[in-house]
């Protein structure tokens, strides 16, 4: 039996903040840019999104945090 203080066979990143919650936009700009993000992700998932829509999303897709998704998204801009 393994327990709950042994490692199961992976680590966890270096960079792995366990409980750790996104933090709010600093700005305007970027709650609309979280909120943008939202939408297009909706709108990939159910089929119904513009070929600018994909792209953001295919680039978030490659970023680990928050951050580096917003900035990813944000490109192109």
């Amino acid at each position: 039996m393994i327990r709950s203080d042994e490692q199961r066979g992976r680590a966890e990143p270096e960079d792995a903040h366990r409980g750790w919650v996104a933090p709010t936009p600093r700005d305007a700009d970027e709650a609309a840019t979280d909120r943008a993000m939202a939408a297009a992700e909706r709108a990939v998932a159910e089929g119904t999104a513009s070929g600018d829509q994909r792209s953001r999303v295919q680039r978030m897709a490659l970023a680990r945090t928050h951050e580096q998704r917003r900035a990813a998204f944000r490109q192109g801009d």
